[in-house]
């Protein structure tokens, strides 16, 4: 068993995903549950909004479990741009596993995402002069690494990383004194060069079948719901009825629901927000028949599953980098499609 912690959902489910990609049976738990036939258990501890000790100290927690599984190997997920506490998690990892050596890779080449002289860029642009300089919870106001992390780095490397190759490269030096942390590309590329197996290349699943897209985040609803207009697409924003939304899915194959960017936003914290979205999918969920649910967001995603019940996810499709399509254990329901809130969703999956 291959065993990610993550620090949110839609990370455990993008690296479940990739775990699929590679020809491994993947789930991602909200809870540890060793007794899984999985291959890769990728566990969200819901940490990236905690204080740092407070997150050190879950994140331990879970380590601890996990190492009692005996697993392979650990990989420490954490957000490509160094949202949360990534230095205090990373730190807990490595200590209960006797890690002396964390290799950090952030960087995501697939996506743009690089790291240059220190500095950290998105297609080619400073970190702090994209749209993460306005991430509510965490604004990226540098593109200096360090200054990402806030702290020296004492026994951690975060080495350069323009492409592929330099993941690789980098990839050659660990050892079993290392803790390998980081984002997709570094645990695609782990996972590569400890020789599993990899099939071709993902499809992604037709559009089909009744859908409801979830946007939990105010910053994209203005993009999301034009998008969903000039397709056809009924859009729904807190406050409304469940009843509502249940007969606009009836009557139509697709329908957006999300926070909004009105009143009850304005005036209202994210978390209460994304409590009351996630309550209101729950409600609809459990009236309707959906073959597809779209959630967009580490914290949307985590509070309608949360709201559902559901506290293990089996990996279904080998989608595209970014998206973890996912089922729950055991139970009848829509296939998720999982993917973090700073990636487009792909063509095919929705309009």
């Amino acid at each position: 068993m291959i065993i990610v912690i993550a620090d949110d959902l839609s990370g455990a489910a993008e690296l479940a995903g990739a775990a699929l990609r590679h020809g491994l049976s993947a789930e991602v738990q909200t809870s540890f549950f060793p007794g899984t036939s999985a291959e890769v258990v990728c566990i969200d501890t819901d940490t990236r909004l905690l204080p740092a000790a407070e997150a050190a100290r879950r994140v331990a927690a879970t380590a601890r479990s996990a190492l009692a599984a005996n697993p392979s190997w650990i990989f420490k997920k954490c957000d490509s741009v160094l949202r949360g506490p990534v230095l205090a998690e990373a730190r807990a990892v490595a200590e209960v596993t006797g890690r002396h050596r964390i290799l950090l890779i952030p960087a995501n080449p697939s996506r743009g995402r690089t790291i240059r002289d220190g500095k950290y860029y998105i297609a080619g642009q400073p970190l702090h002069a994209t749209s993460f300089a306005t991430d509510p919870a965490h604004p990226r106001l540098t593109s200096d690494v360090r200054e990402l992390l806030d702290e020296a780095l004492p026994g951690i490397e975060v080495p350069d990383i323009n492409s592929a190759a330099d993941i690789d490269l980098m990839v050659a030096g660990i050892d079993a004194n290392t803790l390998p942390v980081g984002a997709a590309d570094f645990f695609s590329a782990v996972l590569a060069a400890r020789k599993q197996p990899k099939p071709a290349a993902p499809s992604h699943p037709a559009a089909g079948g009744k859908t409801l897209l979830v946007c939990g985040s105010a910053a994209t609803w203005n993009g999301r719901s034009a998008e969903a207009k000039a397709s056809g697409i009924p859009t729904f924003a807190l406050p409304c009825e469940p009843a509502a939304v249940v007969s606009a899915i009836r009557a139509n194959e697709c329908v957006l629901i999300g926070v909004g960017d009105g009143p009850a936003t304005k005036n209202s914290v994210a978390a209460v927000l994304t409590g009351q979205l996630a309550q209101t999918v729950a409600a609809v969920v459990t009236q309707t028949r959906l073959a597809r649910l779209l959630l967009e967001g580490g914290a949307t995603s985590a509070a309608v599953i949360a709201a559902l019940g559901w506290t293990r996810l089996r990996a279904e499709l080998a989608a595209g980098s970014g998206i973890g399509v996912m089922r729950p254990v055991a139970l009848q329901a829509p296939l998720l499609f999982i993917k973090p809130g700073s990636y487009a969703w792909p063509a095919g999956v929705w309009p």
